[in-house]
């Protein structure tokens, strides 16, 4: 069974495991510095962890949209508001 997100219980149970406190989500769009993603609560905005934003300007040079909509992403919601998409699951 999916949530709807593309996440399946047992991949969902495997996140908690090896990276506690991040969520699941799926991008909708996305552009050089952030994305809007999906999550279970609804549509976020949220923007790249500084490793990924390296790994983005990489991928643009390189003439690759990466991440692209559609892709599953582990979000951190911070205390103090913001998303950040910590990953992108294969």
């Amino acid at each position: 069974m999916d949530d709807g997100l593309g996440w399946s219980e047992p991949e969902i149970a495997e996140l908690a495991r090896l990276a506690p406190g991040l969520l699941p989500g799926r991008i909708m769009t996305c552009d050089p510095v952030g994305a809007l993603v999906l999550t279970e609560l609804g549509a976020t905005a949220a923007t790249y962890c500084a490793s990924l934003l390296l790994a983005v300007a990489r991928a643009r040079s390189a003439g690759r949209l990466w991440p692209k909509p559609g892709d599953r992403v582990a979000l951190r919601r911070w205390p103090d508001g913001p998303v950040t998409v910590e990953g992108v699951v294969a």
